[in-house]
């Protein structure tokens, strides 16, 4: 990890140069000063510490770069053919091409390994997502939250945390009742009784393909209200198995857990907390309802707990889930990936953690809307649901490499076009394509190169000296920090776009210059190519997209 070594070596330096600083600033704050560059004008990384750190230490910034410069380790600075201090303080460092050419190999021995890392060191994370309620098919919103929540958990898996995944199931609450009712009304109908559709029942398809799988033997109309709880049970566990049957088998997730909001009142949990806000005098009644003061620690307004009808919140339910996470199982960081419809909810759920006093830490990443676009215009295709397109559909539309890989390229905090007519393309157009490609393209050139007995690694690297190799060879060694920096910025979108980098500068390379010409086997290129094929199948195996050695 190129941003590691360099923010671990300015550490050092600057705690030996001002033994104050010691008490004052840690290894993140090195590590946040340093970033490759997107000029190479201004060397390959730079780092903004000696700017980060003149006002602490009251010198001008670009003296105490000198300074850093000055007192960096030889044998760290032969990495290097230049590192020079800059106005109006920025230290850039420019990597050798002696070095640089040393790590082809380094790639290649780490294989499956290459990427990975132990900053992680064992940290509980849990990371929940997709959650959908079990009243219909899960959407292409949730899609993207499946997706990203899946590639997060592979990343930190990669990094050295323990990732769990978990699908919290709201088998409770009026959406339920509305689901079973809607669903009867479909049997009777179905068995040839005049009932009526009123307007609150849950439309679409899906609700007659519920009603054609449910079975009720001999009971009579008169019995149904009587039977509405087992009937609904059984609605319940026909929804939830066609939700695991449509992770596990068509997105290939598979969960660790699949947290049932029952279970919390099973478990006293949800009594237990109120407990908790009763006796920390964080709870009030006002008009019959029962109320967090949660505006006393950055919400809005304070939230109602339990309804004037006696009827407890969800949020009530999400705040014992919050304390089964944190205090009960005791994760260290929680990452939440809800819908857009809920970003009303992120401030009271932050409040309520400071108010009881939860250890670790608490992220809440935001999906935004998707929007199916074919010719320039929006699309509906679902004829299931009534409503929206189902992420089943669209998986078996464009295949499941293609969704994954679109739905990840995009911010999960801006609104989504998926462009159909693009991930139906089979050409460079489509980036999944695209990146596939590069690696099949690689897996053949070193068939060829097998072919005329040339599969074994030199006992010797010569140094690369062809700008293309050069700028092929410094992507690959982005990839560490990149994972890294994932695991703190959840910008899982930096992944798939890093690939199809990578694939841009393998095919220039390609062009550019030859593995094989006229018989000759170029063996120091057919280990840089074999490098690359390590990051594109790495990394590929992250978004949980198929790695193809032919296309």
């Amino acid at each position: 990890m190129l941003k590691k070594e360099i923010s671990l070596q300015l550490k050092r330096v600057c705690h030996e140069l001002w033994p104050e600083l010691k008490t004052e600033v840690g290894q993140d704050f090195f590590f946040q000063t340093v970033e490759y560059t997107k000029d190479a004008s201004f060397g390959d990384i730079s780092s903004s510490i000696a700017l980060q750190l003149s006002r602490r230490l009251s010198r001008n910034p670009l003296d105490l770069a000198e300074k850093i410069i000055g007192s960096l380790s030889r044998n760290f600075q032969n990495k290097f053919t230049r590192i020079e201090a800059v106005m109006p303080g920025f230290i850039n460092f420019t990597l050798g091409k002696l070095w640089l050419s040393q790590q082809v190999t380094r790639i290649i021995e780490a294989d499956r390994n290459y990427g990975k890392g132990d900053s992680g060191q064992n940290e509980k994370v849990q990371v929940e997502f997709i959650s959908a309620n079990p009243t219909g098919p899960i959407h292409l919103g949730n899609g993207r939250g499946a997706f990203l929540g899946d590639t997060l958990a592979r990343i930190f898996s990669s990094q050295g945390y323990e990732a769990r995944r978990e699908y919290y199931i709201n088998d409770i609450g009026n959406q339920l009742e509305i689901l079973a009712e809607s669903v009867i009304r479909r049997y009777l109908q179905k068995h040839g009784l005049k009932v009526d559709f009123p307007e609150r029942c849950y439309q679409g398809e899906y609700i007659k393909d519920l009603a054609k799988k449910l079975t009720l033997g001999n009971v009579k109309l008169k019995d149904l209200n009587r039977l509405k709880k087992r009937i609904k049970e059984k609605i319940l566990k026909i929804m939830i198995d066609d939700i695991q049957r449509m992770v596990q088998e068509k997105l290939k997730i598979r969960f660790n857990k699949w947290y049932y909001e029952s279970e919390l009142y099973r478990q006293g949990a949800v009594k237990n907390i109120l407990e908790q806000l009763k006796a920390k005098d964080l709870i009030y009644k006002q008009e019959g309802a029962t109320w967090i003061k949660t505006s006393a620690f950055g919400d809005d307004k304070d939230r109602v707990a339990i309804k004037a009808n006696r009827e407890n919140t969800y949020f009530l339910s999400d705040v014992a889930y919050h304390w089964n996470k944190f205090v009960e199982r005791g994760f260290n960081r929680v990452v939440d990936i809800w819908g857009a419809d809920h970003q009303g909810h992120v401030i009271r759920m932050q409040a309520v953690k400071k108010a009881l006093g939860w250890p670790g830490r608490l992220d809440i990443i935001i999906v935004q809307l998707v929007r199916l676009i074919s010719q320039n215009k929006e699309v509906k295709m679902s004829k299931r649901s009534g409503t929206f397109v189902t992420l089943e559909e669209l998986v078996d539309d464009v295949g499941l490499d293609v969704a994954r890989f679109f739905f990840l390229m995009r911010s999960s905090d801006t609104h989504m076009d998926f462009d159909l007519d693009l991930a139906k393309e089979k050409s460079e157009k489509n980036p999944v394509y695209y990146v596939q490609y590069a690696h099949a393209r690689i897996c053949s050139i070193l068939k060829q190169s097998e072919l005329r007995k040339i599969s074994k690694q030199p006992s010797r690297i010569e140094e690369f000296d062809h700008q293309a190799e050069i700028d092929l060879l410094k992507e690959l060694l982005r990839l560490p920090d990149l994972l890294k920096d994932v695991c703190e910025t959840y910008e899982v979108q930096r992944l798939p776009f890093y690939t199809i980098k990578v694939a841009e500068l393998f095919h220039n390379f390609y062009t550019q210059c030859r593995v094989i010409n006229q018989g000759e086997v170029n063996q120091n290129r057919v280990v840089l190519i074999k490098a690359t094929r390590v990051v594109l199948r790495n990394c590929l195996k992250l978004m949980g997209v198929s790695v193809p050695n032919s296309m």
